[in-house]
């Protein structure tokens, strides 16, 4: 019973997805249809216009029994009812009947295009040909079938007297070669009715063509139809857009929908970040600007949101903010949240865990040559040395780290890191760890090992889901899953009308518990 119920679950989650993909695509989808509709209905409207007329022939093919017309330029019988049909249609579009067609009619076209304005087409079942002629005038598109008819039958007809009269000739010839007795033999009298025979058919045309009917000037132009044009163009243009709509989700390895998220990863979203544009991105993390209002909404919600998140159903103590690659807000998310949870006045701890590529000391202006973790890792020094204060920002230390001693990675050990957070818990309530990016340093995956909450930052339109499924594979491996998502939007948000900027609006030490309370207190209208 439950592999129908996986199957149908990934059967909706896939129509999900291609919906959306079109949804999301739109525009796209919007400018194949106009752009392909319009350039039907201008290729249709200005293109030059063409007539088709028909004519018919009726083809009576002489029997394989019928002794009358031996040896005579007709059209035979070998076999099939459709045989003798198909060497007429074969004979209509030869050179040498649209020279004559050229000639007799006055058409100022070439032999070749007189033989291309032509369709022949043998019915089936049947002993008629259609000759199809396309031109651009009414008038001429009728006289080029009719005149291909016309001109077949009296090419055959010129034939077919020229076979017979040279048959009467050397019939005639031969009786004249024969004495009066030996007419009056059998022999002679065959030759005397075979000489009857076709005297009686002599100046006739070929008895197995002649003109089912004529065609006529056609009043509707066969070319162009704006209507079918433009119909047949919506159509294909519409599954044009489709699937250019849907190549670009399956082909494009970024991460654009919530629902990727939630479907596919079965985390719940803590918070929405609206985007900022990079410029203010860049100013604020060089202390060089403010957050807009709104966006400090979102960090307060992640941590209202991280109620109950703890390993025991309380407020985490020690949480790890990752990401699968740079980029994705994840040094921001780790500033924004220690200082949100610092400004309810619980004693804030900030680790910056990436030793390649720190960026907290940046964000506050502290000293940049400040390498804290590195102290604390090696045991060179207690926490109360390695700590530096947030400037500007009460209740919140930091623990940062300097580039120069990026060698000091192969200390992320799990009994170190796990010495190392138990000294700083004596100084703090929480502790908050930035990350590197743990599909692109794979040594810092311990301190995935060492903390109570992981938070996962994902950008929409950047994060890959190849990366992401990789950084969960590697969580998996140690038993560890991430408590949610911390998702930055694809588009910048415009400023909401509620919302209130950061300010240390309480300087007073307060408790983890009396933190928890808040955080619940916060989750509500407007937050």
């Amino acid at each position: 019973m439950t592999e129908p119920t996986l199957s149908f679950g990934s059967q909706r989650e896939g129509a999900s997805r291609y919906l959306t993909a079109l949804r999301e695509h739109w525009l796209l989808i919007l400018t194949i249809v106009v752009v392909s509709v319009a350039g039907a209905a201008i290729v249709s409207y200005t293109a030059a216009k063409k007539y088709e007329a028909e004519a018919t022939m009726l083809v009576n093919p002489v029997g394989e029994g019928d002794t009358t017309f031996t040896g005579l330029p007709v059209i035979k019988e070998s076999g099939g009812l459709t045989s003798g049909v198909l060497t007429a249609a074969r004979l209509i579009k030869t050179p040498q009947v649209a020279e004559g067609v050229k000639t007799r009619y006055g058409f100022r076209m070439s032999r070749g295009a007189l033989l291309g304005s032509l369709d022949v087409k043998p019915l089936s079942q049947s002993s008629i040909v259609a000759l199809v002629a396309t031109a651009h005038s009414p008038a001429t598109a009728a006289a080029i079938a009719n005149g291909f008819a016309e001109e077949l039958i009296r090419q055959r007809s010129v034939q077919f007297q020229a076979g017979a009269e040279e048959q009467i000739n050397r019939l005639r010839a031969q009786l004249a070669s024969l004495s009066s007795s030996q007419r009056a033999t059998s022999a002679g009298a065959e030759l005397q009715s075979r000489l009857s025979e076709l005297d009686s058919i002599a100046g006739g045309g070929d008895p197995t063509l002649s003109i089912a009917s004529d065609a006529v000037p056609p009043t509707q132009q066969s070319w162009p139809r704006p209507k079918l044009s433009i119909a047949v163009a919506l159509m294909v243009a519409l599954l044009l857009g489709a699937g250019a709509a849907l190549a670009l989700e399956v082909f494009n390895p970024t991460i654009n929908r919530e629902d990727e998220l939630l479907l596919g990863h079965r985390l719940p979203i803590l918070a929405r970040v609206p985007r900022v544009r990079n410029t203010a991105a860049s100013r604020y993390l060089t202390r060089r600007g403010k957050l807009p209002a709104h966006v400090w909404e979102a960090y307060r919600t992640l941590r209202a949101s991280l109620t109950g998140a703890g390993p025991k159903g309380e407020f985490p103590r020690r949480i790890l903010v990752t990401s699968a690659i740079p980029g994705e807000a994840k040094t921001m998310t780790s500033v924004n949240l220690a200082i949100t949870m610092a400004t309810t006045g619980a004693k804030v701890i900030l680790i910056d865990a990436d030793l390649r590529r720190p960026m907290i000391a940046t964000v506050f202006g502290a000293a940049a040559r400040s390498n804290g973790f590195g102290l604390l890792l090696l045991g060179n020094a207690p926490p109360e040395l390695a700590l530096l204060q947030a400037p500007g920002t009460p209740n919140l230390q930091l623990l940062l780290s300097n580039p120069e001693h990026a060698h000091l990675v192969d200390l992320l050990q799990r009994d170190r890191l796990e010495a190392v957070l138990d000294q700083l818990q004596e100084h703090t309530d929480v502790i908050i760890i930035d990350s590197p990016p743990l599909t692109e340093v794979a040594d810092a995956l311990p301190l995935a090992d060492v903390v109570d909450t992981i938070l996962v930052t994902v950008r929409l339109g950047r994060s890959r889901r190849d990366k992401l499924d990789e950084l969960r594979r590697a969580l998996a491996q140690r038993g560890v899953s991430p408590a949610g998502f911390v998702v930055t939007s694809r588009r910048v948000a415009h400023k909401p009308a509620y919302g209130y900027e950061y300010q240390a609006v309480d300087r007073r030490t307060t408790s983890i518990d009396e933190l928890e309370e808040r955080s619940t207190l916060e989750v509500g209208p407007g937050k």
